[in-house]
């Protein structure tokens, strides 16, 4: 009979996450931390409105492009992304679980899954924000995406 699974879900949408595991008493999902930078990534949105970058025309067209700065805040999701990787870890190693289930925009994902390389099983992936979900709403969602996860493998 094959081991079950110790699996804990991260969802995430970029600005927040939650590290949820399902409760092996009662089957019901649990949310065991939090981590919420949206005031963060708002004020940082906030003052880049505020200061657009220059603009500068192209030599041969009529066109212009911006010049100068990054993307800020496609960055400051890129290092929200390694924190939330960080918690996830460090909560597997703390309750003692197996695998990574991640439920988030797919853009999200493909960051999350550079930060835990190969380090971190990841037993499968939602493209879907279900960070604002309540906890015994999350049936209807993950449920269906374990089942097929098992399916196929």
């Amino acid at each position: 009979m094959p081991k079950p699974r110790k699996l804990l879900f991260l969802l995430t949408d970029g600005g927040r996450a939650r590290l949820v595991r399902r409760s092996p008493e009662t089957g019901d999902y649990v949310t065991l931390e939090e981590l919420d930078h949206t005031e963060r990534l708002k004020t940082l949105r906030a003052e880049l409105r505020a200061s657009p970058p220059a603009r500068n025309f192209v030599s041969f067209s009529a066109g212009r492009h911006t010049v100068g700065r990054e993307d800020y805040y496609r960055q400051a999701k890129a290092d929200f992304a390694a924190e939330a990787a960080r918690l996830a870890e460090a909560v597997m190693r703390r309750q003692g679980l197996d695998e990574l289930f991640l439920a988030a925009p797919p853009r999200m994902i493909g960051l999350l899954r550079d930060q835990f390389g190969p380090r971190v099983h990841v037993a499968g992936t939602l493209n879907k924000d279900l960070t604002k979900t309540p906890n015994h709403a999350l049936h209807a969602w993950l449920d269906e995406a374990l089942f097929a996860v098992r399916a196929a493998g």
